[in-house]
């Protein structure tokens, strides 16, 4: 009797779409890293809805979230937009970068000069005091994306961080060396969208937020490029 090979199960499909925060109220214009009491503006929350309807048939099971106020408030518009609305879990290992400590209460245009450790950390994350590594960055992200497919394997779920977190997350998924860190910009209501089998990520896209706005029909404009790059 010939022997019968029973293949095994293939590693399940699952999405992961690691979000930007969305625009933030801030008429002074200053860095408001760790901050409280930085929330949503209107184009902020504009661009919630729209991520939102972009996600609503995602099947999204769960949204996983900076402790953050602007990315708490994104969670909740993202959340309104899905029906049943998914559970919002709060995960420390998504917030600010610890260089936003640093930064936070300057304006943007005072920067380099009051806050020279910026030239070291633009150049090489990590190296100064209060910074952190590219690594250790992406390390924390990746210990969420890591519940969240062993939590939902075969579904999609969403995780809201910050600008440099979400950075040195794709930059580390392509090899990239440290400085490469601010290369890869992911804009304010921004998405990455991760494709995973089992544990393995298998394929990517980043969609800024005017394509979100496209796929859902709705038109946006883009407020200018700050000069200096925003870790928030």
């Amino acid at each position: 009797m010939a022997a019968v090979t029973v293949s095994a199960p293939a590693a399940p499909a699952t999405r992961c779409f690691l979000a930007r925060h969305c625009d933030v109220a801030n008429p002074d214009g200053v860095l408001y890293g760790h901050l409280p009491n930085f929330g949503l503006s209107a184009k902020g929350q504009q661009q919630g809805a729209v991520m939102g309807r972009y996600l609503a048939t995602a099947g999204v099971r769960a949204i996983y979230s900076s402790p953050l106020q602007r990315a708490q408030e994104t969670a909740a518009l993202l959340a309104s937009e899905h029906s049943p609305a998914p559970p919002i879990l709060l995960r420390q290992a998504l917030v600010e970068a610890e260089f936003g400590r640093y930064l936070q209460g300057t304006r943007y245009q005072d920067v380099i000069w009051r806050k020279p450790r910026w030239w070291v950390h633009m150049v090489w994350p990590g190296l100064v005091p209060g910074d952190e590594s590219m690594g250790a960055m992406a390390r924390r992200v990746a210990q969420v994306i890591a519940e969240g497919l062993r939590e939902h394997p075969g579904g999609a779920f969403v995780c809201i961080s910050h600008g440099d977190p979400i950075q040195a997350f794709w930059a580390t998924s392509e090899h990239r060396m440290p400085w490469a860190l601010h290369r890869l910009q992911c804009s304010k209501g921004g998405l990455l969208e991760l494709h995973y089998r089992g544990q393995e990520l298998t394929s990517k896209r980043y969609l800024a937020p005017a394509e979100l706005a496209a796929a859902v029909g709705n038109s946006e404009v883009e407020a200018p490029a700050a000069a200096v790059a925003d870790p928030s």
